[in-house]
Protein backbone atom coordinates (compact mmCIF):
# COMPACT_ATOMS: atom_id res chain seq x y z
CA UNK A 1 0.00 0.00 0.00
CA UNK A 2 1.21 3.04 -1.21
CA UNK A 3 1.30 6.44 1.49
CA UNK A 4 1.31 10.27 0.28
CA UNK A 5 2.86 13.12 2.72
CA UNK A 6 1.68 16.16 2.20
CA UNK A 7 3.98 18.52 4.00
CA UNK A 8 2.73 21.84 4.44
CA UNK A 9 4.80 24.54 3.41
CA UNK A 10 6.47 22.47 0.51
CA UNK A 11 6.90 23.74 -3.50
CA UNK A 12 4.07 23.05 -5.90
CA UNK A 13 5.16 21.86 -9.23
CA UNK A 14 3.89 21.97 -12.70
CA UNK A 15 3.76 19.24 -14.88
CA UNK A 16 6.23 21.38 -16.87
CA UNK A 17 8.53 21.94 -14.28
CA UNK A 18 7.33 25.36 -13.27
CA UNK A 19 7.25 26.05 -9.33
CA UNK A 20 3.56 27.31 -8.88
CA UNK A 21 4.23 28.36 -5.07
CA UNK A 22 3.62 26.13 -2.05
CA UNK A 23 1.28 23.99 -0.50
CA UNK A 24 -0.81 26.31 2.13
CA UNK A 25 -3.64 23.31 3.57
CA UNK A 26 -5.57 20.47 2.85
CA UNK A 27 -9.31 20.04 2.37
CA UNK A 28 -11.17 17.21 3.62
CA UNK A 29 -14.56 15.59 3.71
CA UNK A 30 -15.55 15.82 7.18
CA UNK A 31 -16.76 12.38 7.88
CA UNK A 32 -14.88 9.92 5.82
CA UNK A 33 -11.25 12.43 6.34
CA UNK A 34 -10.94 11.51 2.35
CA UNK A 35 -8.71 14.64 1.36
CA UNK A 36 -10.79 16.32 -1.51
CA UNK A 37 -8.34 19.29 -2.80
CA UNK A 38 -4.87 21.17 -1.64
CA UNK A 39 -4.64 24.35 -1.76
CA UNK A 40 -1.56 26.30 -3.19
CA UNK A 41 -0.85 29.61 -2.02
CA UNK A 42 0.93 31.08 -5.40
CA UNK A 43 2.46 34.72 -3.73
CA UNK A 44 2.43 37.70 -5.50
CA UNK A 45 6.04 37.43 -6.74
CA UNK A 46 8.46 34.71 -7.52
CA UNK A 47 12.03 35.64 -8.17
CA UNK A 48 11.25 39.00 -8.76
CA UNK A 49 8.46 38.48 -11.62
CA UNK A 50 4.92 37.04 -12.27
CA UNK A 51 4.62 33.50 -11.97
CA UNK A 52 3.32 33.38 -15.46
CA UNK A 53 2.07 35.75 -17.69
CA UNK A 54 -1.32 36.92 -16.35
CA UNK A 55 -0.33 35.56 -12.91
CA UNK A 56 -1.70 39.51 -11.13
CA UNK A 57 -4.62 38.82 -11.60
CA UNK A 58 -5.02 35.93 -9.30
CA UNK A 59 -5.67 35.79 -5.71
CA UNK A 60 -2.83 33.95 -3.17
CA UNK A 61 -4.61 30.83 -2.55
CA UNK A 62 -5.72 28.10 -5.67
CA UNK A 63 -7.79 25.26 -5.15
CA UNK A 64 -7.03 22.37 -7.03
CA UNK A 65 -8.42 18.86 -6.59
CA UNK A 66 -6.48 16.20 -5.37
CA UNK A 67 -6.90 14.15 -8.63
CA UNK A 68 -4.52 16.78 -10.41
CA UNK A 69 -1.86 15.87 -7.72
CA UNK A 70 0.91 13.39 -10.15
CA UNK A 71 3.02 12.34 -6.71
CA UNK A 72 4.64 13.95 -4.09
CA UNK A 73 8.52 14.12 -3.16
CA UNK A 74 10.10 14.95 0.33
CA UNK A 75 10.44 17.93 -1.08
CA UNK A 76 7.59 19.02 -3.52
CA UNK A 77 3.95 18.43 -4.42
CA UNK A 78 3.70 17.65 -8.33
CA UNK A 79 0.73 18.27 -10.52
CA UNK A 80 -0.95 17.04 -13.72
CA UNK A 81 -1.01 20.15 -14.90
CA UNK A 82 0.49 22.57 -16.88
CA UNK A 83 0.97 25.97 -15.55
CA UNK A 84 -1.10 27.29 -18.58
CA UNK A 85 -3.63 24.78 -16.86
CA UNK A 86 -3.39 25.91 -13.25
CA UNK A 87 -4.02 29.38 -14.09
CA UNK A 88 -7.07 28.16 -16.25
CA UNK A 89 -8.29 25.74 -14.48
CA UNK A 90 -7.55 25.97 -10.65
CA UNK A 91 -10.17 28.24 -8.79
CA UNK A 92 -9.33 31.20 -5.87
CA UNK A 93 -9.57 29.38 -2.59
CA UNK A 94 -11.08 32.87 -0.93
CA UNK A 95 -13.39 35.08 -2.99
CA UNK A 96 -13.83 38.43 -1.17
CA UNK A 97 -17.29 39.99 -2.02
CA UNK A 98 -19.03 43.21 -1.30
CA UNK A 99 -22.48 42.48 -0.02
CA UNK A 100 -25.36 45.38 1.07
CA UNK A 101 -26.75 45.43 4.48
CA UNK A 102 -30.27 45.28 4.98
CA UNK A 103 -32.59 48.29 5.71
CA UNK A 104 -35.78 47.01 7.09
CA UNK A 105 -37.83 50.55 6.34
CA UNK A 106 -36.44 51.94 2.91
CA UNK A 107 -36.56 55.92 2.87
CA UNK A 108 -36.98 55.78 7.03
CA UNK A 109 -34.52 56.26 9.75
CA UNK A 110 -34.79 53.11 11.65
CA UNK A 111 -32.34 50.96 14.04
CA UNK A 112 -31.17 48.89 11.42
CA UNK A 113 -30.27 52.28 9.32
CA UNK A 114 -27.75 52.51 12.53
CA UNK A 115 -26.35 49.46 12.22
CA UNK A 116 -25.86 49.57 8.77
CA UNK A 117 -23.70 53.02 9.01
CA UNK A 118 -21.73 51.96 11.90
CA UNK A 119 -20.63 48.12 9.79
CA UNK A 120 -20.13 49.81 6.42
CA UNK A 121 -16.84 49.23 5.02
CA UNK A 122 -14.71 52.07 4.80
CA UNK A 123 -13.97 53.60 1.53
CA UNK A 124 -16.87 51.97 -0.08
CA UNK A 125 -20.29 54.16 -1.21
CA UNK A 126 -23.40 52.52 0.97
CA UNK A 127 -23.78 49.90 3.48
CA UNK A 128 -21.54 46.99 2.22
CA UNK A 129 -20.23 44.72 4.62
CA UNK A 130 -17.00 42.33 2.99
CA UNK A 131 -17.25 38.76 3.08
CA UNK A 132 -15.55 35.53 2.61
CA UNK A 133 -16.87 33.00 -0.08
CA UNK A 134 -14.83 29.76 0.21
CA UNK A 135 -14.22 27.44 -2.67
CA UNK A 136 -15.18 24.27 -0.60
CA UNK A 137 -18.39 22.15 0.03
CA UNK A 138 -20.58 22.64 3.68
CA UNK A 139 -19.16 19.23 4.14
CA UNK A 140 -15.52 20.10 3.99
CA UNK A 141 -12.97 21.50 6.53
CA UNK A 142 -9.48 22.61 6.45
CA UNK A 143 -6.56 20.89 7.68
CA UNK A 144 -3.24 23.46 7.94
CA UNK A 145 0.04 24.08 9.32
CA UNK A 146 -0.34 24.74 12.74
CA UNK A 147 -4.02 23.29 13.08
CA UNK A 148 -4.69 22.96 16.65
CA UNK A 149 -4.99 19.56 17.86
CA UNK A 150 -7.46 18.92 21.06
CA UNK A 151 -8.21 16.10 23.10
CA UNK A 152 -11.64 15.98 24.68
CA UNK A 153 -11.02 14.63 27.76
CA UNK A 154 -9.28 16.18 29.48
CA UNK A 155 -10.25 19.24 27.53
CA UNK A 156 -6.38 20.35 26.27
CA UNK A 157 -4.73 21.29 23.71
CA UNK A 158 -1.85 18.70 22.69
CA UNK A 159 -0.12 19.75 19.83
CA UNK A 160 -0.32 21.37 16.20
CA UNK A 161 -0.43 19.83 13.07
CA UNK A 162 2.79 19.82 10.68
CA UNK A 163 1.99 17.50 7.67
CA UNK A 164 -0.91 14.87 6.96
CA UNK A 165 -0.12 11.55 5.72
CA UNK A 166 -2.92 9.87 3.68
CA UNK A 167 -3.39 6.44 1.58
CA UNK A 168 -2.67 7.41 -1.82
CA UNK A 169 -5.16 4.68 -3.38
CA UNK A 170 -8.24 5.97 -1.50
CA UNK A 171 -7.02 9.63 -0.38
CA UNK A 172 -7.78 9.52 2.93
CA UNK A 173 -6.06 10.65 5.65
CA UNK A 174 -4.31 7.65 7.76
CA UNK A 175 -1.84 9.46 10.48
CA UNK A 176 -1.09 13.22 11.33
CA UNK A 177 2.58 13.96 12.40
CA UNK A 178 1.84 16.53 15.19
CA UNK A 179 4.14 19.32 17.34
CA UNK A 180 4.26 18.84 20.86
CA UNK A 181 5.61 20.80 23.35
CA UNK A 182 7.11 24.98 22.78
CA UNK A 183 10.43 25.41 23.66
CA UNK A 184 11.71 21.65 23.37
CA UNK A 185 8.86 20.26 20.77
CA UNK A 186 8.88 16.61 19.52
CA UNK A 187 7.12 15.64 16.62
CA UNK A 188 5.20 12.73 17.02
CA UNK A 189 2.72 10.49 15.00
CA UNK A 190 -1.41 10.68 15.47
CA UNK A 191 -2.74 7.50 14.16
CA UNK A 192 -6.55 8.55 12.68
CA UNK A 193 -7.93 6.31 14.96
CA UNK A 194 -7.96 8.83 17.71
CA UNK A 195 -9.49 11.62 15.66
CA UNK A 196 -13.05 12.37 16.39
CA UNK A 197 -13.83 15.34 13.95
CA UNK A 198 -12.68 18.26 12.33
CA UNK A 199 -14.25 21.11 12.77
CA UNK A 200 -14.45 24.76 10.75
CA UNK A 201 -13.19 27.03 13.38
CA UNK A 202 -10.58 29.13 12.78
CA UNK A 203 -7.79 27.14 10.55
CA UNK A 204 -9.43 24.06 11.51
CA UNK A 205 -9.43 22.11 15.15
CA UNK A 206 -8.74 18.51 14.80
CA UNK A 207 -10.37 17.16 18.04
CA UNK A 208 -8.99 13.30 19.29
CA UNK A 209 -10.04 10.73 22.09
CA UNK A 210 -7.08 9.77 23.56
CA UNK A 211 -5.79 8.33 27.30
CA UNK A 212 -2.72 10.04 28.80
CA UNK A 213 -1.12 6.19 28.28
CA UNK A 214 -1.94 6.68 24.62
CA UNK A 215 -0.89 10.24 24.50
CA UNK A 216 2.28 9.34 26.23
CA UNK A 217 3.16 6.28 23.82
CA UNK A 218 2.62 7.96 20.59
CA UNK A 219 5.86 6.99 18.29
CA UNK A 220 8.15 10.42 17.62
CA UNK A 221 8.34 11.14 13.64
CA UNK A 222 11.31 10.94 11.83
CA UNK A 223 11.36 12.33 7.99
CA UNK A 224 12.80 9.30 6.40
Amino acid sequence: MKFGDLRHGVDVVSADGHKLGSLSRVVVQKDTLTITHIVVDTGILRSGTPLWEGGWGLGHDRVVPMGALARVTPDAAHLTMTADEFRDLSVDYDTKQLQPLPDNKPGRLDSSDLKRILMSFPGEPGAYVLSDVFAKAPDEVDIRKDSAVWRLNPHEKIGEVERVEYDDATKKVTQLVIRRGHFFSQDVILPVSYIVEVVEMLEGVVRVDISDQQLEALAEFHAG
